[in-house]
């Protein structure tokens, strides 16, 4: 019954505060022989407060949310060691047989088959065009590059820096294949960061303005379903959000293990399959 989520990003914080209230509530009616609410959720991260990548006061503000939902925040320590039965943090011992990761990946071989520098996550280090250097015709864009926004600090590792960068790149080429060589430098604009913690609260950073608790929540969901793919998707999901979130959505039941019923099905299946 102990999940401990690694990383205090907002893929961790996000995880946590989910994990939180579908014990607590959303499967508290759920199971017979256990109580989902007995659940324990600990988030680790090795840095000094989760969320680093927003304002200290928006930090603080998700870190007293996920501790009224329950979630035990352990920030300042590192793991150490984990295995399939615990994680060791700081020393101490915690047993937990479902371990998340949310502290970052290692990035992809390009590297290596570049034969490029890289940074300590494997990333290859490209310049302002997202160039690498010495190969005007190999761009690394994305989870892939370590790229750095004008003031020389390490663009993170969001969907919308691989995007932008994608953009960039496609508009060079085109450029180079219509005779034109030189191209204005890569500029990353950060239109925002968004994170959630729970089914109300989230914290909004737009740099001019800055929102947590129920309002950011709300404006998380907007921008979310404005940006998926599609007319039909997002009328699809905007009337199934207000009613899943009203309701408590139970969730999926699966049966599992051979059964009478279960036997003659795929023997009546594999007979006609056989037709």
């Amino acid at each position: 019954m102990n999940f401990v989520i690694v990383g205090g990003g907002p893929t961790g914080v996000e995880l946590a505060g989910a994990i939180a209230e579908l014990a607590r509530k959303a499967l508290a009616c759920d199971f017979r022989h256990i109580d989902p609410r007995q659940a324990r959720g600990i988030l680790i991260e090795a840095g000094p407060r989760v969320l680093a990548t927003f304002p200290e006061k928006l930090s603080a503000a998700a870190e007293r949310a996920l501790q009224r939902l329950g979630v035990e925040v352990r920030v300042g320590q590192r793991v150490m060691q984990c295995d399939a039965c615990e994680v060791v943090v700081a020393g101490a011992r915690i047993e937990a047989r479902t371990i998340l990761w949310a502290a970052g990946v290692a990035a992809s071989p390009a590297a290596k088959w570049l034969q490029a520098e890289a940074d300590r996550a494997g990333r290859v280090l490209v310049g302002p065009d997202l160039e690498l250097p010495g190969h005007p015709e190999i761009f690394v864009i994305g989870d892939a590059a370590a790229a750095a926004d004008a003031t020389g600090k390490p663009l993170p590792g969001v969907a919308s820096v691989a995007k932008q960068q994608g953009l960039y790149v496609a508009r060079v080429v085109r450029a180079r294949l219509k005779g034109v060589s030189s191209a204005p430098l890569f500029q990353y604009r950060n239109y925002g960061n968004l994170a959630t913690v729970g089914r109300k609260i989230a914290v909004a950073d737009f740099g001019f303005l800055r929102l947590s608790g129920r309002l950011a929540w709300w404006l998380w969901g907007a921008v979310h379903i404005f940006f998926l793919l599609g007319f039909r998707n997002r009328i699809a999901i905007t009337l199934n959000w207000p009613w899943a979130y009203c309701t408590f959505q139970r969730g999926s039941r699966l049966i599992t293990g051979p059964t009478p019923l279960s036997s003659q099905i795929e023997r009546n299946l594999g007979t006609k399959g056989g037709r």
